[in-house]
């Protein structure tokens, strides 16, 4: 009740909020809000999202499901069932070496060729194993998913020491092809084929996952499949640990320098001539990600981050350290010092370079030309008459001509490329013939001005008083019995955005999480 009292004692001008521009609705206010914090994300997925076939998973009791498909799959391949037309149908998507079955065919018109995922039904893989006199077992195989329209279940199997025939004959136009060629081979304008991009990222996850999870991390006894080759558990019966995927978090960050208008980019050591890239590391244990973007970037250039900001996320199962899938998680983050102090054992160099510069880069780089050389080898893989070459060679067609910019810029298929895009074109939805139209680094509500109000030194005391009496939980029905606001929920709200400016970030920052817990259970009692 002091806090009411305190109010009475106030000044009569403080008193009334007919000095306050007060918005007139809740959705005024919560647009308004929503429109300062960030900008909505709309791309395309990144490569090696957009999954098909993890949009949703069968229920227990569906034919479909693991567990339904796992029996049937025993009971065709232990019976020896080859009737001509099984219900489900079960396509296997073979893998040697890390590398998935493809296939190629020729584009339309002047259009590059166009490659596909070398999928086997389950009597021919059958066939192949028999011929190469080898077992073909249910552990061997991985349940990637089920399609209900096509009445399929779709699967997944390393078969780089049982047969080694399969895809060295290229009579069938299908061969063993690095996933980082057909990463590049990717028109990212198809949905499709991005689609089969993710699937074949999904799968090489899961079968790394396999290789290295052999035997228990707590006793060391071997791991047998479970719950379709999704799970594993010890064999040992005293342990019986359970092991689940394994996905390392990585986070990656385009370092901004507001008030010079550039970005801090680094070249890594054995990498492409030219190529600068954002900063990116690992979380540690009990890390947040926004903490790790600061320790990281400080770290390896000696460059003290302030804001952290979201940006998007990307699956990354091409990592060249055998790690079985990266889960790679983009920020912008704002620079507090400028100062570089380059790791020489992380980065080879880092820079500031202007927005121009890193226009350039993006303007001149070759993405087209890439994508049709990428494509072009897949189909001369698959007709025998070109052997795999190193990635640098896949990705070297994308540098431009130096005379017209100073370095190079990761591809459309890299998060970095959409960082990278997302602050130099923030005016742009397209650049190059690649869509950039993410969100823009345009910070928080801390670069907004849409609630700033230059009120009087009385009226910022009254407004951290009023905040005082929010979270005190005295004013219920404050606001809105007087009309003011439609609910508590709103006023919360317009006192959060007055006070992000009135007053000092720190204590701001600190009452912040308070505030927001208070909101969100005021408004489920709504």
């Amino acid at each position: 009740m002091f806090i009411f009292q305190f109010l009475l004692l106030l000044p009569p001008t403080l008193r009334c909020f007919s000095k306050f521009p007060f918005p007139q609705t809740a959705s005024s206010l919560t647009r308004a809000f929503s429109q300062s914090t960030s900008m909505s994300i709309n791309l395309h997925s990144h490569a090696f999202s957009g999954n098909p076939l993890l949009s949703k998973f069968p229920l227990p009791g569906n034919p479909l499901s693991p567990s339904a498909a796992l029996e049937a799959l025993n009971a065709r391949i232990s019976l020896n069932n080859t009737h001509s037309s099984p219900s489900p149908s079960f396509k296997v998507l073979p893998f040697r070496n890390g590398r998935p079955l493809a296939s190629s065919s020729a584009g339309t018109g002047d259009s590059p060729p166009i490659w596909d995922l070398g999928w086997l039904g389950l009597d021919d893989l059958r066939g192949i194993f028999e011929n190469s006199g080898a077992q073909l077992s249910v552990d061997l195989l991985v349940y990637l998913n089920s399609s209900s329209e096509d009445d399929a279940v779709y699967w997944a199997i390393d078969v780089s020491d049982k047969v080694p025939e399969l895809g060295s004959n290229n009579a069938a136009g299908l061969c063993f092809v690095e996933l980082r060629t057909l990463m590049v081979a990717t028109d990212w304008s198809d949905l499709q084929l991005m689609g089969n991009l993710a699937i074949a990222g999904h799968a090489k996850a899961l079968l790394e996952w396999h290789n290295f999870s052999r035997f228990c991390g707590h006793c060391g006894e071997k791991t047998v499949p479970m719950e379709a080759g999704r799970r594993k558990k010890c064999s040992n019966d005293s342990c019986k640990k359970r092991i689940y995927p394994r996905v390392d978090p990585v986070v990656i960050m385009l370092v901004i320098d507001r008030e010079n208008d550039r970005a801090l980019l680094a070249k890594r050591p054995m990498r492409i001539a030219r190529l600068y890239t954002c900063l990116s590391g690992f979380t540690e244990p009990g890390e947040s990600l926004e903490e790790a973007v600061r320790r990281e970037t400080w770290e390896e250039t000696g460059i003290e981050v302030g804001e952290v900001v979201y940006h998007s996320s990307q699956p990354w199962p091409v990592a060249p350290n055998s790690i079985p899938c990266q889960l790679m998680v983009g920020f912008f983050a704002y620079a507090k010092s400028l100062e570089i102090t380059v790791d020489k054992t992380e980065l080879e160099d880092a820079q500031w370079f202007s927005r121009e510069d890193v226009r350039k880069a993006l303007t001149f780089a070759k993405y087209k030309q890439a994508q049709r050389t990428a494509a072009e080898k897949v189909e001369q893989m698959c007709k025998g008459l070109e052997k795999n070459r190193s990635l640098a060679s896949d990705l070297n067609v994308e540098s431009a001509d130096e005379q017209h910019a100073s370095i190079v810029v990761p591809g459309p298929f890299a998060i970095a490329y959409h960082l990278i895009s997302s602050w130099a074109f923030s005016d742009q939805n397209v650049v190059n013939g690649v869509e950039c139209n993410s969100k823009k680094p345009i910070g928080s509500m801390t670069n907004s001005y849409i609630f700033f109000f230059k009120e009087s030194l009385e009226i910022k005391i009254m407004l951290l008083v009023l905040y005082i009496s929010f979270i005190s939980n005295n004013v219920k029905g404050f606001c809105a019995s007087d009309g003011i606001f439609p609910s508590t929920f709103d006023f919360a709200l317009f006192i959060h955005v007055q006070l992000k400016f009135f007053i000092n970030n720190k204590l701001i920052n600190i009452m912040q999480d308070h505030l927001l817990s208070v909101m969100v259970s005021k408004k489920k009692k709504k």
